[in-house]
């Protein structure tokens, strides 16, 4: 084979590598089946204060506390919805089997990864330590 013949062929193989390549999957059989989020959590709000998230796969958001005090980033269950801290009932008890889905406390200074899997829906975000909620602590999740 000449040289231009052998160019040629090296460059069709190239490509063919290259498309397959293109056209395959990932180790875990083709998508990732998870969400990466972010928030930055403040003295006294959520940065961003929405996110949109894919329906009962994992997500994992990446919660930075920039404040000065410790902050939750709590996910309330379905339907439920507060417009102030008086809506919230006495106990941390009852908080938790009544209201929370989910949640997570981060440190002053400190990012730390939240694994969650909920089905399609629109969830309230608070901070449920007391005050920050009624000080402008709150967000919504939107699960598609």
């Amino acid at each position: 084979m000449g040289s231009i013949h052998k160019s040629i062929a090296l460059l069709a193989l190239g490509s063919l590598i290259f498309v397959g390549s293109a056209c395959g999957s990932d180790d875990d059989g083709g998508s990732s089946g998870s969400t990466q989020l972010e928030a930055t959590l403040s003295d006294f709000q959520f940065e961003p204060d929405s996110w949109t998230a894919a329906a009962d796969e994992d997500v994992t958001i990446a919660l930075t506390n920039d404040g000065a005090v410790a902050h939750e980033w709590v996910i309330l269950q379905p339907d439920v919805t507060i417009a102030s801290e008086a809506d919230l009932p006495a106990t941390e008890e009852e908080l938790l089997a009544d209201f929370v889905l989910t949640e997570t406390e981060v440190e002053p200074g400190e990012t730390q990864d939240m694994v969650f899997n909920v089905p399609a829906g629109t969830y309230q975000i608070i901070c449920a330590i007391e005050t920050h909620f009624d000080a402008g602590m709150e967000g919504t999740l939107t699960v598609e």
